[in-house]
């Protein structure tokens, strides 16, 4: 707020008014009680004097009825703008907790993730060792064929998660966790369409993609 806009406040025109008042109040009433009304004094003079003395007090008396007024004005503007932000409070704190919500939520599904690319790393293939299905255990293939079901049914289950996540991130607005579970969701997709190539190319039975 501007200087010239404080000083144009009612409340501070009041208070500034009654400050003069009761400054030329001091003032009148100093010169007339430092007359000696026993001696020759000019009586005119004297007379200004009171007539100025009280006007001041009525001067006083009205702008002190006037501050009151815009004190209790101001006071009904203050509890009205503090109504409005104890509503706004409320609205942060709800907001606050959705999002501390959200992306604990998220915090908990990466850590998922986390654990099934370590479940999963197990059973990934050396890349440049010439290593071949052929060179899988029949042990090693059994335990792939029996695994891969369960992680495809556990990225299913994480997908739809973050799905579901990125669509209400996306309602609530918050939209650098929508882009990073989105992102998260499209990382999954394509793990579960490489998934079937950490199978086994050929089985005792026969092929398996």
């Amino acid at each position: 707020m501007s200087n010239k806009t404080k000083r144009d406040s009612p409340l501070v025109k009041s208070v500034l008014a009654l400050d003069n008042y009761l400054t030329e109040l001091e003032r009148v009433g100093t010169r007339i009680n430092s007359t000696d009304m026993t001696s020759d004094f000019d009586v005119e003079y004297i007379q200004n004097l009171m007539n100025r003395f009280t006007e001041c007090g009525k001067g006083i008396s009205e702008e002190v009825t006037n501050l009151s007024t815009h004190l209790h004005e101001a006071q009904a503007r203050a509890e009205a703008v503090a109504q409005g932000v104890s509503g706004q409070a409320e609205l942060w704190n709800i907001r606050k907790n959705e999002q501390n919500e959200k992306l604990e939520k998220f915090h908990i599904l990466g850590e998922k993730v986390r654990e099934l690319n370590a479940a999963l790393s197990q059973f990934r293939r050396p890349q440049g060792q010439g290593v071949t299905n052929e060179d899988l255990t029949n042990e090693d293939r059994e335990k792939l064929r029996s695994n891969i079901p369960a992680f495809e049914a556990q990225l299913a289950i994480l997908i739809e998660e973050l799905q579901d996540l990125r669509n209400s991130a996306r309602a609530s607005r918050m939209k650098t966790l929508e882009k990073n579970a989105e992102s998260l969701t499209q990382s999954l997709q394509a793990a579960r369409k490489k998934l079937g190539g950490l199978s086994p190319l050929k089985t005792d039975g026969g092929g398996q993609n």
